[in-house]
């Protein structure tokens, strides 16, 4: 049976911007990819990558990238898909560190990242053979491919990984979300028919799914769990919007959109992973060193979670706590060392919960 689509229009502030520097135009444009390190946006260009600052005002060349279509950022490089391959780049100066070439590729589009204790890993499609592949860039240089799912039944086009599944959205009329397990490739149908055509991006913050699709043209946002749609823009000035990425705060998305070779850019409301709330009852965090103090005037719980330079959450932590509390990293799990950003909240049955945002030491 298929899940109703249930749109509600929903207040959200959105720039256009068409941005040309020292020649660069846009041209034959695919994916958009936020760069959480300088705070930047890629965008895939044809027979280059361009660099944006200033949200598409001016754009310049990233170095000797380039991709055809989907991008990720994951820690210190750029992975894109070029003819078909996958290529890995310097994230700072843009230079070409790596590549592999999967085998019986039919046409890569669209592609997640995800780190984790067994490594850094991205899922790619290949739309046209209906397949998921794994592909292990814990070593950018010596990047190796596998396999994940043989034939999803779909033709696969945007791909995003959130806590080690990987959420695939797809072309066709009323088409549906997958799950997939990125450990063991088990797949599952999430939304058996979103009500939207020809799904194109897919990307995740804040509880929320992100996806951008063509039929209609449209931007959509799916609550978590409940999958509950909610409309952010529709029609011009999208023209078919592909790839789309959102930044580490969790605040603003961009999409490229392929029909008029523009990149979109818009605000998200609710609540980012990295917000810092005001205090009300007097808890209290600080990082000192490689330690971290918990304080609370009262009994309750700390829900700590680590996430990494692209802001994805890669380990969490459930603390109870009765007032005060001297953890060292370490303690927190192996995934602290690989953390960017703590994300903390206190929770207890006699004040509201207070949350707050720790840039680790490594991360300076």
């Amino acid at each position: 049976m298929n899940k109703p689509f249930l749109p509600v229009l929903g207040a959200s502030c959105l720039l256009l911007t068409l941005g040309t520097s020292w020649g660069q135009s846009l041209n034959n444009i695919e994916a958009a990819e936020h760069e959480p390190n300088s705070d930047r946006w890629l965008v895939s260009n044809g027979n280059s990558v361009l660099v944006t600052s200033d949200l598409g005002d001016t754009w310049s060349p990233f170095g000797e990238a380039a991709a055809n279509y989907g991008m990720e950022v994951l820690g210190a490089h750029l992975f894109v898909i070029r003819n078909n391959g996958i290529r890995a780049y310097d994230v700072v100066s843009g230079e070409e560190v790596g590549s592999v070439n999967p085998s019986g590729v039919q046409f890569l589009n669209g592609m997640g990242s995800t780190s984790s204790d067994a490594g850094d890993f991205l899922v790619v499609s290949d739309f046209q053979a209906g397949r998921l592949h794994k592909i292990n860039v814990t070593s950018p240089a010596n990047m190796t491919s596998e396999v994940l799912v043989a034939n999803t039944g779909t033709q696969p086009n945007g791909v995003t990984i959130v806590d080690g599944q990987a959420y695939v959205v797809n072309w066709g009329n009323n088409a549906d979300i997958l799950q997939v397990d990125v450990a063991t490739g088990e797949m599952t149908v999430v939304v058996n028919g979103s009500g939207l055509g020809n799904c194109d991006g897919i990307d995740y913050a804040n509880g929320a799914f992100v996806v951008s699709s063509w039929s209609p043209q449209r931007i959509t946002q799916f609550t978590e769990g409940t999958w509950e749609a909610t409309t952010l823009v529709q029609g011009s000035p999208l023209s078919s919007p592909a790839d789309l990425s959102i930044n580490a705060v969790g605040d603003m998305y961009a999409v490229a959109c392929s029909g008029n070779n523009t990149v979109y850019f818009g605000e998200l409301s609710g609540t980012s992973q990295i917000e810092t709330r005001p205090v009300p009852f007097g808890a209290e965090a600080i990082l000192e060193g490689q330690r971290l103090q918990l304080s609370s005037p009262c009994p309750g719980t700390w829900h700590v979670q680590g996430f990494d330079l692209s802001g994805r959450k890669i380990g969490e932590l459930l603390h109870p706590s009765s007032l005060a509390s001297n953890l060292s990293l370490n303690a927190l799990g192996p995934w602290a060392s690989k953390a960017f950003f703590l994300d903390l909240q206190f929770e207890s049955s006699e004040g509201s919960p207070w949350r707050t945002t720790l840039k680790l030491p490594q991360a300076h």
